[in-house]
C-alpha cells in the first residue's frame, strides 16, 4: 500500500526586469503605430538623361547622314591628286608612243592612232578604278566610324544610367534609414532584455508517493531494536503514519 501527495514551488520574475519588459512591449506598440509608409526614391535627372539617350540612339534608324558626318573631308583632294598621277602617267605613255612612232616613221598613221587609243583607254580605266576604290574605302571607313560612335553613345548613356542608379540607391538607403530609426532602437532594447523572459509568474508542482507498508515495517524493526516488543509496536505505528 502506498500513499501520495505533491509539493508546489513558485518562481517569480524580478519586478524591475518585468517592468523593463513591459516598457519595451509598450515601445514596440508605439513604434508599430507610428511607422510611416515606405518611401521610394525617384529616378534622378542623371538617370533619366542617360535613359533618354539610350532610347533615342536605339530607336533612331541608321542613315546616310550619320555616315556622311564621318566622311574624310580631304578625300576629294586625295582622289584628285591620285587622278593627277594617273594623268601624268598617261601623258608620259603617250609621249613615249609618239617617239616610237616617229622612230618607226609611222607618226600620224593608223598604227600610231590605235596605240594612242589603247594608252588613253588604259589610263581612263585605271583612273575610274582608283577613284571608285578610294571612294568605297572612304565610305566603308565612315560607316564603321558612325556605327562605332552609335555604340559609344549608347554605352555612354548606360554609364550615366548606372551612375544615376547608384545615387538613387543611396537616396533610398537614406529614406529607409530615417524610416527605421524607431525599429533599430527597439531592436537594441529587445536584445538587451534577451527576448522572452522565462517563468513569468509560473508555478511548478512536483508529485511524490510513499509506500505505507514499508514505512510501518521499518518503524517496527527500529522500535524493536531500541525498546523491545513495546518499542516495535510504537515504531510500527509511527512508520504507518509517516
Amino acid at each position: 500500500m502506498s500513499k501520495g501527495g505533491s509539493t508546489t514551488s513558485t518562481q517569480a520574475i524580478d519586478p524591475q526586469l518585468k517592468a523593463a519588459y513591459l516598457e519595451n512591449l509598450g515601445q514596440a506598440k508605439s513604434v508599430a503605430s507610428a511607422l510611416p509608409v515606405r518611401e521610394f526614391a525617384d529616378f534622378n535627372p542623371m538617370y533619366m538623361a542617360g535613359e533618354e539617350q539610350v532610347v533615342n540612339q536605339s530607336l533612331t534608324p541608321f542613315s546616310g547622314q550619320d555616315i556622311n558626318a564621318f566622311m574624310n573631308p580631304y578625300q576629294e583632294d586625295v582622289i584628285n591628286r591620285s587622278l593627277g598621277d594617273v594623268e601624268t602617267s598617261r601623258q608620259m605613255a603617250d609621249l613615249r608612243d609618239r617617239q616610237m612612232a616617229t622612230s618607226a616613221k609611222a607618226f600620224g598613221g593608223s598604227r600610231q592612232g590605235v596605240q594612242a587609243a589603247l594608252t588613253n583607254a588604259s589610263a581612263l580605266k585605271q583612273a575610274a578604278d582608283l577613284s571608285a576604290n578610294m571612294r568605297q574605302q572612304g565610305y566603308g571607313q565612315a560607316a564603321n566610324l558612325a556605327q562605332y560612335a552609335r555604340g559609344q553613345n549608347i554605352q555612354g548613356g548606360q554609364n550615366v544610367m548606372a551612375l544615376g542608379g547608384a545615387r538613387q540607391q543611396l537616396l533610398q538607403q537614406q529614406l529607409d534609414a530615417l524610416r527605421n530609426i524607431g525599429t533599430e532602437k527597439l531592436g537594441v532594447t529587445t536584445a538587451a532584455l534577451g527576448g522572452n523572459i522565462p517563468n513569468l509568474g509560473m508555478s511548478t508542482t512536483t508529485p511524490y508517493s510513499r509506500n505505507v507498508a514499508s514505512g510501518a515495517l521499518g518503524g517496527a524493526l527500529a522500535g524493536g531494536q531500541m525498546f523491545g516488543p513495546v518499542g516495535a509496536g510504537i515504531g510500527g505505528l509511527l512508520g504507518l503514519l509517516g
